[in-house]
């Protein structure tokens, strides 16, 4: 559990190493972080001043300092929290620019929001010790630094020592798809990583003078589809946009494409009955790209260089579906182009650090953590028969778990067919779930070398552990695998979760 400290006892501390390792073990967080030197000098001489205005050291308990939401990457320098209140102060070194610090704190006000409390947020430029707040009109507002004593002398009482029960990534992953009224209301806002991807592709837009492409890549759960529909929506403010969904196109997509002016969205499938129309639009924007087929990609491309238009591709190679995905090779065409710039996310947002690495350990049984990991969002059960499955099923649902079942062949009977689904894998592209239960039988084996693999499809087109793997990394938070009559498989999944002998 995250643990507050004391911020007079920690910034006695000069020595770089030495603050780091005394901050890792008094804060208890799960992840090394490094403060640097100036860092250091800027809390110390926080701490200086709120002793010199009369504040005692115990008054500077129960601050967590450097706290990241898990997953999110967003920062705090400084939190505190009371029954009714949250005080956040942020520190700069040197004096920055006063839209940077209002920026900062406007989102600070975004991320702290949802926990109900009312928000004193402060940023100290240290050098000086000028101060300001975000107003309640998000303004920036000039205080005196009696205003921060009063605040931290206002919080010292009753503030509270656990932090870990009131951020949840899934209160800020925004999905286009899921909540597309937030969305359109530009309620969120992107990672670092997403940010600086988003600068890149938009400069090079701006001096793009002909057809040009840009591919985005990236695994499941990294943000590229959020990212995509954010630059789609951002793109539609200077021309006619278009937006191509490699899959179904849900509700949330006809909302926002009523709701937005001048951003189209369409199905893959729509395009070859529509390649008159694609001349029409300033940018085209392709989503899950590596599910067209060659005669789609190839329309797009041609658009795009006869009538001198902008494109940027998103794809993840390693979530292919069918065989004819894998024939198609679409990512790899794209970099054939090639692209004026490919950019990567890396950093997995979605699901959380012990789901990622149970979903890598489930791929690859020889995958092991470095630490020790208790996998207590995976729940692992086994069904002798259908009857049992169903029941479990049922369990799952009533807690919240959505079922994602395999996509049913079009011309032979699947071994899942007696389920009833939420949704199947097809119906989930691009999509995230808080919750997700799956199912897995004697479809699945290991390999001699520990890899997981499936019998053929009975659609000879579909690949089974795609189509799982498409399924279950749509989860954020907790996931639910029920093994029906394979014990075989069952006991090697187990091993995942089982103490190291």
């Amino acid at each position: 559990m995250t643990k507050p400290i004391n911020l007079y006892a920690l910034s006695r501390i000069r020595e770089e190493e030495a603050f780091n390792a005394v901050e890792q073990h008094q804060s208890c967080y799960k992840e090394p972080r490094r403060t640097q030197y100036h860092e250091i000098e800027s809390l110390r001489r926080l701490a200086d001043e709120l002793i010199r205005h009369g504040l005692s050291v115990a008054e500077l308990d129960g601050f967590f300092c450097s706290f990241h939401i898990p997953q999110i990457g967003k920062e705090f320098d400084l939190l505190r929290f009371t029954e009714k209140t949250c005080l956040n102060i942020e520190l700069k070194s040197v004096a920055v620019p006063p839209e940077q610090i209002l920026e900062q704190l406007r989102k600070n006000r975004h991320y702290l929001g949802h926990l109900g409390k009312r928000l004193w947020l402060y940023t100290v430029v240290t050098d000086s010790m000028t101060c300001c707040k975000l107003s309640l009109n998000d303004e920036l507002v000039p205080v005196s630094f009696d205003e921060v004593v009063s605040a931290v002398s206002r919080t010292a009482a009753d503030h509270t020592d656990s932090i870990d029960d009131l951020f949840r990534a899934s209160d800020y992953l925004v999905s286009p798809f899921s909540t597309p009224a937030r969305f359109i209301q530009g309620e969120y806002f992107l990672t670092q990583a997403q940010e600086q991807i988003k600068k890149s592709i938009l400069k090079g837009v701006d001096s793009a003078f002909s057809g040009a492409f840009f591919h985005l890549t990236g695994r499941p759960g990294t943000g590229k589809t959020l990212l995509l529909y954010d630059l789609a929506k951002t793109l539609s403010k200077n021309g006619q946009t278009l937006l191509v969904h490699c899959g179904k196109l849900t509700a949330g997509q006809y909302k926002i494409r009523k709701e937005i002016e001048r951003l189209d969205i369409v199905s893959a499938g729509q395009l070859l009955s529509r390649d008159d129309a694609l001349g029409s639009y300033s940018y085209v924007l392709v989503d899950e790209t590596h599910r067209m087929t060659t005669a789609q990609f190839e329309a797009v491309c041609s658009s795009v260089r006869r009538n001198d238009q902008v494109c940027v591709f998103s794809s993840d190679p390693e979530q292919i579906l069918s065989t004819a995905e894998r024939r198609n090779q679409i990512a790899q065409k794209i970099e054939a182009l090639p692209p004026a710039g490919t950019y990567t996310l890396s950093e997995h947002i979605r699901a959380n650090k012990e789901l990622s690495s149970f979903l890598l350990c489930l791929k690859n049984l020889n995958h092991r953590a470095k630490a020790a990991v208790d996998y207590a969002d995976v729940a692992l059960n086994y069904a002798n028969t259908t009857q049992e499955a169903q029941l479990l099923l049922e369990y799952y649902r009533r807690k919240g778990y959505t079922f994602i079942n395999y996509t049913k062949p079009r011309f032979a009977e699947s071994p899942y067919a007696d389920y009833e689904e939420d949704f199947d894998t097809h119906h989930v592209i691009g999509r995230e779930y808080d919750k997700v239960v799956m199912l897995m039988d004697s479809s699945f084996f290991y390999d001699e070398d520990g890899f997981l693999q499936g019998i053929p499809y009975p659609d000879p087109d579909y690949l089974y552990p795609n189509l799982f793997y498409q399924g279950v990394t749509r989860v954020r938070e907790k996931l639910a695998l029920i093994v029906v009559n394979a014990p075989e498989l069952f006991d090697r999944i187990v091993s995942i979760i089982r103490p190291s002998e």
